[in-house]
């Protein structure tokens, strides 16, 4: 998919009628840029299952599931997401990669280099240049967005012929917003309808997401998350309650470290990179004063006993990752069995390698109580009027949905244009 403003060409070559994948081509005489380089999880399970894993990074690009990003020389990721990051393994010596937070970032990409499977391919090679998208030299302006990731960034990109913004991943609001507006202000300390506003910026181009444009499910509004999360806190009170977590979603574990204090339990961290970077980030934000955690080869907290879990339950809060979960259930299956799961929904099916049906599965052999709770990273249709309102675009081209006539349709109906010559 391809439009031409100006002397500008922008390629969509991956995300376009699919959701997740991003791969957004930048070009004119002076300068090219690449905007996100996903894996387009929806061909990946076409081709691998648990049984059947790529041989290489190659065969991945082979199979179209990742994009030739080989071929430029400056790729800038909105966040950490795989469908937005990607796989770097087969970037070129020299490659510029901008990325939302380097110290973020390496933290992230720690784990993948001592990877046993294809997730080694993720982490970048030696000779790639990582640089904080704060310091590019394009004329790039990194917008702060809310997203189930943490930092995710949103890019207005004026090359003087046109002026575009990129939208990545975003929603207009979150769980720890309600909850807490100070802390928040502290981990976003402007989001992208307040630097519009404040800047007066103008837009040509909004090449925008619409996730839940096609949700078969809807999400729960935050202030109804959080009133399902007290519930469940109170509800089971004396019982040792497990939360299943993105470890670089950020907002979710500082709100649910918020309701865990509240409630005079300690969190307990089970799992190397929910480790890592839950340290990372209680560290940078002091969001709590005493956590523990599981034995493991990383140490961050203070060891805590299994055996104490089960001797005073309602002391704790254990927060993992979902494989971890279900080891920890296998291991002490007759003593957990009541247990409560909080499971913290993937985003959309096409937006990771993920199978939740072997996961609940599993809960049940296990005899956990389970409330599997899905908020969105991403807005919802109708505030995209809001959205628009703010930008107040010339011309909108949707990505990241399968749906973009849908969404088509509803932004002509507010007056907008959407691009034309949709197939």
């Amino acid at each position: 998919m391809e439009y031409k403003y100006g002397n500008t060409l922008i390629r969509i070559k991956q995300g376009y009628k699919e959701i997740g994948g991003n791969f957004i081509i930048i070009e004119n005489k002076d300068n090219t840029l690449v905007f996100d380089q996903g894996i387009r999880f929806s061909r990946f399970k076409k081709y691998y299952n648990v049984n059947i894993q790529p041989s290489s990074a190659s065969e991945l690009k082979r199979l179209g599931i990742i994009p030739p990003s080989d071929e430029f020389n400056k790729i800038y990721i909105s966040h950490l997401h795989l469908d937005h990051l990607g796989v770097l393994h087969l970037l070129n010596v020299g490659t510029l990669l901008y990325v939302p937070d380097k110290d973020t970032f390496n933290q992230f990409i720690e784990p993948y280099k001592e990877s046993d499977n294809w997730t080694a391919y993720i982490s970048p090679p030696i000779g790639v240049n990582v640089i904080d998208i704060k310091d590019n030299q394009d004329g790039v302006l990194p917008l702060q967005v809310e997203h189930s990731a943490y930092p995710a960034y949103s890019f207005y990109y004026n090359n003087g012929d046109v002026r575009i913004l990129y939208s990545g991943d975003l929603r207009l609001s979150s769980p720890l917003k309600v909850a807490d507006q100070e802390l928040h202000n502290r981990i976003h300390e402007k989001t992208i309808l307040e630097e519009y506003e404040e800047r007066g910026l103008d837009t040509d181009v909004l090449i925008i997401e619409g996730t839940n444009f096609s949700s078969a499910i809807s999400p729960l509004q935050p202030h109804y998350f959080n009133e399902q999360v007290n519930n469940i806190f109170e509800s089971h009170s004396n019982s040792v309650i497990t939360v299943s977590i993105d470890p670089i979603d950020l907002e979710e574990l500082a709100y649910l470290l918020l309701v865990t204090k509240e409630k005079g339990k300690i969190p307990v961290f089970s799992g190397r990179r929910l480790i890592k970077m839950a340290s990372f980030w209680i560290s940078k934000f002091n969001l709590i004063d005493k956590a523990y955690q599981f034995d493991d080869k990383s140490i961050e907290f203070e060891i805590i006993d299994e055996e104490e879990i089960i001797r005073s339950p309602q002391d704790y809060v254990i927060f993992t990752v979902k494989g971890n979960l279900i080891d920890f259930g296998r291991r002490l299956s007759e003593i957990i069995k009541g247990s409560v799961v909080i499971s913290l929904s993937t985003e959309s099916k096409a937006e990771s390698v993920e199978d939740e049906s072997v996961e609940d599965n599993w809960y049940k052999a296990l005899g956990f109580i389970t409330y599997r709770l899905r908020i969105s990273g991403h807005y919802y249709p109708y505030e995209l009027r809001t959205i628009l309102e703010y930008i107040k675009p010339k011309k909108v081209i949707p990505i990241h949905t399968d749906v973009p006539l849908t969404m088509c349709e509803y932004i002509n109906k507010l007056g907008y244009s959407c691009a034309e010559n949709l197939p």
